[in-house]
């Protein structure tokens, strides 16, 4: 297996210093090893792999940490497009939401969306059996809002506000999407060219969005978090938050605090507040944090750095209270993006030597790990327009959903797991 030593990945942790060089050394070296390691096939796995799409279309969901298929497994939500995703998103070409109907094997447009990229899509989510919401934007009004589109009655109920991560059909926690922007465009909306104040932090934040008033409110500004835990990096420094996700049962929620610095470097520190934006407190504070999945109401899975045992994967309680999860097992294959259904969690990889991205499952209790397949990303997918796989579970733990460019264009598809 082509993965990247312990040495090298301790090589671009000191580049993390100089970001403008390693972006650049990265490339050169990634491509180099490319050449040395390529495998003859495109894709590998034991199990039955289906792609959903439109012909000729390419096709995503988004995000690691919700399902595209809903409870009843009936119907899977995706977006479509005509662009060639190896470019950016423009946003004067929208994207269509689709509906699959899995029985009938039937594809339904149900509406179009100009507010989207293709790290997350339009954050299309179920919020519940038979409704869903995603974002878009409102021309006359240039505005961000939400829609949730109901497969039964085939209605459509407007939200006046984008949501970031909903809980059910109650509400919704929303940010500033255009000041996701920072130094990459992966997970930010462009739309309506906002120049952010960056010296003003106390008129931007985490919002609450109530569904059922159609109402919004700013609940934690930037400056709470600055001020609440600040360090000397964070002086002249650009802010933003990202990654919210919402407790299981609805009570709390977890969400990132990011600064950048003029010469790039980054800095994260992860937070747990009630869903209110009430009881924050620090969860991880040692400079990275990268994807975490709520393991439980309680505790949090979690690929970040700890001083001291390193960067890799944790089990945390509310308190930050750290437990090392795959020692030697899951550890040696880096960042990931973690789902989890019971005890078993799915994670992917970034790209090893040979531009394969693996699919694992590793059940947290009996201390397993079984490998699920693995995926080419060719240079064409790179950056800001790469295609993580960003895996989930079905809602009853018996398929997998992933996005992959193995066969050389952006493609939804469903990993039985059942042989």
């Amino acid at each position: 297996m082509a993965q990247y030593s312990g040495f090298e990945r301790k090589i671009a942790f000191i580049l993390t210093k100089f970001p403008w060089i390693k972006s650049g050394v990265k490339k050169v070296y990634q491509k180099l090893n490319y050449l040395r390691y390529k495998k003859i096939y495109t894709f590998k796995s034991d199990y039955s792999i289906k792609k959903i799409g439109l012909k000729n279309k390419e096709s995503y969901f988004g995000y690691y940490d919700k399902s595209p298929i809903n409870k009843t497994n009936e119907y899977i939500i995706f977006q479509s497009t005509n662009i060639d995703t190896t470019t950016m998103p423009n946003p004067n070409i929208p994207v269509d939401m689709i509906v699959y109907d899995i029985a009938n094997e039937n594809y339904e447009r149900i509406g179009q969306s100009d507010t989207y990229n293709w790290q997350q899509g339009t954050k299309l989510m179920w919020i519940d059996e038979y409704r869903f919401i995603y974002n878009d934007f409102d021309k006359n009004r240039k505005k961000y809002i939400s829609k949730i589109y109901d497969i039964e009655s085939n209605e459509t109920k407007v939200i006046d506000f984008p949501i970031y991560d909903s809980f059910e059909d109650k509400f919704a926690i929303s940010l500033n999407f255009e000041r996701l922007d920072i130094a990459r465009a992966d997970y930010s909306y462009c739309n309506l060219g906002t120049k952010i104040n960056w010296e003003d932090n106390s008129n931007d934040g985490l919002y609450y969005v109530d569904f059922e008033t159609n109402s919004s409110k700013l609940i934690i500004t930037l400056e709470d978090i600055i001020k609440l835990n600040y360090k000397d990096t964070m002086k002249d420094a650009k802010h933003k938050f990202n990654h919210v996700m919402i407790s299981p049962d609805g009570t709390k929620m977890i969400f990132m605090h990011r600064w950048f610095l003029n010469d790039g470097r980054r800095y994260d520190t992860l937070y747990v507040s009630s869903a209110v934006g009430s009881d924050i407190k620090i969860v991880a504070d040692d400079d990275m944090v990268s994807h975490c999945f709520w393991y439980d109401e309680s505790h949090i899975f979690a690929y970040l750095r700890d001083k001291d045992m390193g960067d890799k994967y944790y089990m945390m309680d509310m308190d930050g209270k750290k437990e090392l999860v795959g020692e030697g097992v899951i550890d040696k294959f880096g960042d990931g993006h973690p789902h989890v259904h019971g005890s078993k969690v799915i994670f992917d990889t970034y790209p090893d030597k040979a531009r394969m991205k693996n699919l694992y499952m590793y059940d947290y209790e009996k201390k397993e790990l079984k490998k699920l397949g693995e995926f080419l990303e060719s240079f064409d997918f790179y950056g800001e327009t790469r295609c993580d796989l960003h895996p989930r579970f079905s809602f009853d733990g018996k398929r997998v959903f992933f996005d992959s460019v193995h066969e050389g264009s952006r493609g939804l598809y469903v990993m039985e797991l059942s042989k």
